[in-house]
């Protein structure tokens, strides 16, 4: 993962590059053409110009609570003595990689917690912007797109698999009780497999509800997990 160097950097947040993968931008096209369709729905009656301004400022507000999520990891890194080496984008979550990972489990653990805390403030903020927005507004729009995020993040990431700060502070939780670490991670690694295994029964009971996007949502993130789970998304 050292490999990095032909990768450029787009900005530099607490002394820790931010690099960035040509799929990246796609992503973010790809996105932005669907916040500018939703607009459409959430918020009818509008210009073409309109949908395309909103979905573009969406797009702003989702990757600040995505890649702020990644961010604020840098600062619970460098509070742990353990500090971050690169943030990566790219058509996935971003990656917070750390070429040293040989710290100790405390360290691990704090520096987990940065981006949990930014994305619990982050939904907070966004509860209050749609208690005081207007409804069927575009500012109620936008903070339904915040709010939306950063709650999936907050709650995505505390899911018990490798890749994320959930399965990051358990493993090394397990390891603080006394664990091994080989123990700690066949443990997380078992119910990483029980929530994937968890999420496709309930993508299969909603797809029989003929409930597809929902279905379709969930099995995806069963799939997600059950990746992770066994390495294959790393």
């Amino acid at each position: 993962m050292k490999t990095l160097d032909n990768v450029p950097t787009l900005f530099v947040f607490n002394r820790t590059p931010v690099k960035v993968r040509p799929g990246f931008w796609l992503m973010v096209v790809g996105l932005w053409a669907l916040l500018a369709w939703l607009g459409s729905w959430r918020w009818p009656g509008q210009s073409l110009g309109a949908y395309v301004l909103v979905g573009g400022i969406g797009v702003l507000l989702a990757m600040l609570a995505d890649v702020g999520h990644a961010c604020a990891h840098t600062i619970s890194a460098r509070l742990a003595d353990a500090p971050m080496d690169v943030v990566l984008l790219g058509t996935d979550m971003p990656r917070t990689l750390y070429w040293n990972n040989d710290v100790p489990p405390r360290a691990h653990i704090i520096r987990s917690l940065g981006g949990p805390a930014y994305s619990a403030v982050g939904l907070l903020v966004g509860i209050g912007w749609l208690v005081l927005a207007s409804p069927d507004t575009a500012v109620s729009y936008l903070g339904e797109i915040w709010t939306a995020t950063n709650g999936f993040i907050f709650l995505a990431v505390f899911a018990p698999i490798p890749i994320v700060d959930g399965g990051v502070i358990l493993k090394w939780t397990l390891v603080l009780g006394g664990r091994s670490e080989t123990e700690a991670d066949e443990l997380v690694k078992r119910l990483g497999l029980g929530m994937s295994a968890i999420f496709v029964v309930a993508a299969i009971l909603l797809a029989l509800k003929s409930i597809w996007l929902l279905a379709g949502i969930i099995l995806l993130a069963g799939l997600f997990m059950l990746g992770a789970a066994l390495n294959i998304i790393r």
